[in-house]
């Protein structure tokens, strides 16, 4: 089952750098570039949607391979999204947003809606974690320590 994500852009820019400890992000497209390279979205079959405040002439065209980008020319990004999740189908979409008017909205339509903290948690429990190489390198040189002194007091036992 694939979901459908809908990113109040700016909101989730802002607390990326609060919840991970992050840089600021140059812009938006270096903020994509973010979720495209985490993925807190999980599978690449899951459709993400980040809609931003403004319009697209100050953007730099490039295309996201995984994600679709909306500017709410005319309106706030707030008023998009609302609107997206009145005519998108409920059942799989997810509103991801701090911004509790949305979040409210988006859970009297009957949509999942989900904050910036639960959304990026996957990033965070990646980011304090060791890397599995750094666990074994460690325990195995505390391992191989061990091993030599057992060995040389089983050797003295055995000559003694």
């Amino acid at each position: 089952m694939s979901l459908h994500f809908i990113i109040d852009g700016y909101n989730l820019m802002k607390q990326v750098s609060h919840i991970l400890g992050k840089r600021s992000f140059r812009d938006r497209e270096d903020f994509i570039l973010f979720l495209e390279t985490e993925r807190p979205y999980g599978s690449r079959n899951n459709k993400v949607t980040v809609v931003f405040d403004g319009r697209e002439g100050v953007w730099v065209k490039r295309r996201f391979t995984e994600i679709e980008v909306i500017f709410a020319c005319g309106e706030t990004a707030d008023e998009r999204i609302k609107e997206m999740v009145e005519k998108l189908p409920k059942k799989n979409l997810v509103v991801i947003s701090n911004d509790n008017e949305i979040k409210y909205f988006a859970k009297i339509q009957g949509v999942r809606a989900m904050g910036a903290e639960e959304f990026l948690a996957k990033i965070k429990r990646k980011k304090f974690l060791i890397p599995e190489e750094e666990k074994i390198n460690s325990e195995t040189i505390e391992g191989i320590k061990i091993t030599k002194e057992l060995e040389r007091i089983w050797l003295k036992k055995q000559k003694g």
